[in-house]
C-alpha cells in the first residue's frame, strides 16, 4: 500500500521512507522524528528549499528571455544573499545526519578491556537481563555480541568484544581483530579494568580521551595498590553499584559530543547525499 500510494503521488519519497522507519523506532524520539516525517514535515523543508531555487533560476531565464518586459533580475549581492540564504538552509539539514542515524541505529557504545575485567557481567547488567554467559575461564567471548537498549530516551547499541590479551588460538585472536576494528568505529567506548587486579601495562596511555570511559570494576572486593588515586568511575556488576552513575556518565558523554538526537528532523544516509549534491551546486552558482 506505501509503494501504490508513492507510484500515485499520494506521498513523497521522504514519507514513504518513514513508514519502514516508524516500523523500526525503538525510543519515544524516533517514534516521534518518524511519525512527523510521515506527515510530511521534512518533505515540506525540502520543497520550500526547491521553490526558492526554482524562483531565482525563473526569475534570471525570464530577464534574459523576455528583456522587453523591464524585469530586473536579482543580481550581486541581492543573488548571493538568497543563495546563502539556501546553503544555510541544507547546511542545517546536512547536521542532522549524525541524529538521524542515532535515530535509527543508536549510539554505538564498545565494552573493552582485558579477559576477566568484567565485561560480559557490565553487558548483562545494563540489559537488565543475562544475555552472556559469564565465566571465571579467560577467553570466554570470542565474537562481537551487539544488543540495542534505551537509555532515558536514547537508543544505545551495546558492543561487548573479546578480550584483549596475547593469545596463541586462532580464533581467540580473530576475535581480537575484530574487537580492535569495533574500536575504530565505536562513538563512545567504555574501557573496563579488575581493580581487584594489578594494573595491565600501558592502560594509562590509552585511557582517559573524551570518548572514553575508564571503569575500576568488582568495587565490592579489595583494591589493588597500583590503582590508589586512579581516576575512574568505580562499579561492581556483582553488586550494581555505581552503574546509575555510570548511566549518567554515558548520557553526558553523548552530550558533548553531540550525538544525543534532540531534533526530530533527522536525514537519513541518502538524504545527506542528496542534499550534500544540492549544496554543491548552490557552491558552483555562487561562484558562477
Amino acid at each position: 500500500f506505501t509503494e501504490r500510494a508513492f507510484l500515485n503521488g499520494k506521498m513523497d519519497l521522504t514519507q514513504a521512507e518513514a513508514v519502514i522507519d516508524l516500523i523500526r523506532a525503538r525510543t519515544d524520539l524516533a517514534l516521534r522524528s518518524a511519525t512527523e516525517q510521515l506527515e510530511g514535515r521534512l518533505g515540506e523543508k525540502i520543497r520550500q528549499i526547491r521553490d526558492e531555487l526554482v524562483s531565482m533560476t525563473a526569475h534570471i531565464n525570464a530577464s534574459i528571455d523576455f528583456p522587453e518586459e523591464g524585469i530586473v533580475p536579482d543580481e550581486g549581492e541581492t543573488l548571493h544573499a538568497r543563495l546563502d540564504s539556501v546553503c544555510e538552509e541544507i547546511s542545517a539539514l546536512l547536521a542532522t545526519a549524525d541524529q538521524g542515524r542515532i535515530l535509527r541505529e543508536g549510539v554505538r557504545v564498545v565494552i573493552y578491556g582485558a579477559t576477566n575485567a568484567g565485561k560480559s557481567s557490565l553487558l548483562n547488567r545494563l540489559l537488565g537481563y543475562e544475555r552472556v554467559i559469564v565465566s571465571e575461564t579467560h577467553g570466554t567471548t570470542r565474537d562481537t555480541i551487539e544488543e540495542m537498549i534505551n537509555l532515558r530516551g536514547v537508543p544505545i547499541r551495546l558492543l561487548d568484544t573479546a578480550g584483549l590479551r596475547t593469545s596463541a588460538s586462532a580464533l581467540e585472536q580473530e576475535g581480537i581483530a575484530r574487537t580492535e576494528k569495533s574500536l575504530e568505529t565505536a562513538d563512545l567506548r567504555l574501557h573496563i579494568a579488575d581493580r581487584n587486579a594489578p594494573q595491565p601495562s600501558h592502560f594509562e596511555e590509552c585511557a582517559g580521551n573524551g570518548s572514553e570511559i575508564v571503569l575500576l570494576n568488582k568495587s565490592d572486593l579489595p583494591e589493588h595498590l597500583d590503582w590508589k588515586s586512579f581516576a575512574a568511575l568505580r562499579i561492581s556488576c556483582a553488586t550494581g553499584e555505581g552503574l546509575a552513575e555510570l548511566e549518567n556518565e554515558i548520557l553526558t558523554r553523548i552530550t558533548k559530543q553531540n550525538l544525543r538526537p534532540e531534533s526530530t528532523v533527522a536525514i537519513n544516509t541518502r538524504h545527506r547525499d542528496c542534499l550534500r549534491r544540492a549544496l554543491e551546486s548552490c557552491n558552483r552558482a555562487r561562484a558562477a
